[in-house]
């Protein structure tokens, strides 16, 4: 993902499955207490402080939160890297490697001497000539696990993080994400208060020239200082090429569901980009209500658009699975436990359970959305469409230590109630339909046009999914 125009660091790809530590991740019979590991021996090790866990999120409630308006945000600005002496260094190293040590999903480390890796990085992290160049031997220690979950992140990038997820920052740019293609730039999404929105910039565009340079080598001047414009050149599906001037602005980033009847149906579409934004679930719940009224109670199907979404809260998925499912839904476990993913029904639970229900995704569905995808397709209740997912599911727990930097850790695997484990095998569509979606207009879209057909001859009568209440 990248965010076009901003002149305060991009936000890190978003973290797959991020579970806030001891919040939904641990089941309520268990006691929580501050992690005490048993250190393996590294040489000369620090006793590492211990990092509080992070506040839990507000359980999902029926009545969405207000969301605050576009104008409370500020331009996030860019933390300065702290000057760390040795002891402190020695602390930090030791607490990461301590935390993989005592949490990692896989007890043989994936195949990985742990002891032996810690003991290489830390005589090269201590004697580092910067803070960056101490934290870039953090992070390719972690690297040495070789899964694409556990990370370790600077300062700066938590920062970005936490505000990207609340939805308390904007950065000067032009309101676009972005993925690099051979033609140029494809659009994938376009922020709605942003001025690429009000220059008729549209997802599914492509920019294959910014200020008449080819774009793929001139990305980098996307951006710019407030004020200034930047001209782009756009070629829709059809083909159609245009030019449009875009003024740089403060944008507010924030994810926010889309959410629509489609026209000559009775069938509701709602795209949900991430399940990264705190409030996704009361979000997309409102939409969903919104949708209800505007049919006037004739809704007969539901379209829930997941390509590109790359995961998010446990919370936020828990909340939005409420609305259709309830009761058992899979397991999740560790190296040492095992619990079950139990879901209560939702605000709209009712109005919902018998509708019909079809799931986009594509390889771009990751982590929890995966999930999302499969509890749907596994309790009967969704059938899912489109190409399948990454199967990119751990669970990953952040810790956050003293010096303002986090580490992730996949701490977690999930089961379906049959016991099918999505990692490395992903969400298999029960229509799969292998093309770049994206390269086509709306109305031409396969896999939006597949769903639609899979609506329009639905049974009369589907069978009640071993994840529905009774």
């Amino acid at each position: 993902m990248l965010v076009s125009g901003c002149t305060a660091p991009p936000p890190v790809p978003v973290a797959p499955q991020a579970v806030r530590a001891e919040a939904t991740a641990l089941p309520p019979t268990v006691t929580r207490a501050p992690l005490t590991p048993t250190p393996l021996p590294l040489p000369t090790a620090t006793p590492a402080p211990t990092s509080a866990p992070r506040t839990p999120p507000p359980a999902p409630t029926a009545t969405a939160t207000p969301l605050p308006p576009p104008t409370a945000v500020t331009v996030l600005p860019t933390p300065t890297l702290p000057a760390l002496d040795e002891a402190q260094r020695a602390a930090i190293f030791d607490r990461v490697w301590e935390l993989i040590a005592a949490h990692y999903l896989y007890p043989d480390f994936g195949g990985v001497d742990w002891v032996a890796v810690g003991q290489r990085y830390r005589a090269a992290a201590l004697q580092a000539p910067t803070t960056a160049a101490f934290y870039a031997q953090i992070k390719a220690m972690l690297g040495e696990l070789g899964d694409q979950h556990s990370r370790f992140e600077q300062p700066q990038e938590v920062a970005w993080q936490e505000a990207l997820a609340n939805g308390a920052v904007a950065y000067v740019g032009i309101g676009i994400e972005q993925v690099p293609v051979d033609e140029g730039l494809l659009v994938t999404l376009v922020l709605p208060d942003g001025p690429a929105a009000s220059a008729g910039v549209r997802p599914r565009d492509l920019i294959v020239a910014v200020d008449g340079r080819p774009a793929r080598a001139h990305e980098a001047a996307i951006a710019g200082p407030e004020g200034t414009q930047v001209r782009l050149t756009l070629r829709d599906p059809e083909g159609r090429q245009r030019e449009v001037l875009v003024e740089r602005r403060a944008v507010a980033f924030r994810y926010r569901p889309e959410a629509r009847l489609l026209p000559r149906t009775r069938f509701g579409y709602v795209r949900i980009p991430s399940f990264w934004a705190e409030d996704m679930d009361e979000q997309t719940v409102a939409a969903l209500r919104d949708l209800l009224r505007a049919s006037d109670g004739r809704l007969r199907g539901l379209i829930l658009d997941l390509r590109g979404n790359g995961g998010g809260w446990r919370s936020v998925v828990q909340g939005l699975l409420s609305q259709f499912v309830a009761g058992n839904v899979g397991q999740f476990y560790t190296q040492r436990d095992a619990y079950s993913f139990t879901v209560e029904p939702g605000e709209l639970y009712v109005e919902l359970r018998a509708l019909p229900l079809v799931v986009l995704v594509d390889r771009d569905t990751e982590s929890y959305a995966e999930i999302f995808a499969a509890v749907l397709q596994a309790s009967g209740r969704a059938r899912v469409i489109g190409i399948n997912t990454a199967g990119n599911t751990e669970t990953i727990f952040a810790y956050d230590l003293d010096d303002g930097s986090r580490v992730w850790i996949a701490q977690e695997g999930f089961r379906l109630p049959d016991g099918t484990n999505l990692e490395g095998r992903g969400v298999i569509p029960d229509r799969s339909i292998v093309v770049d979606w994206a390269r086509f207009s709306e109305a031409r879209d396969p896999h939006l046009l597949a769903a639609i057909q899979a609506l329009r001859f639905w049974p009369a009568a589907e069978p009640q999914g071993a994840g529905d209440a009774p």
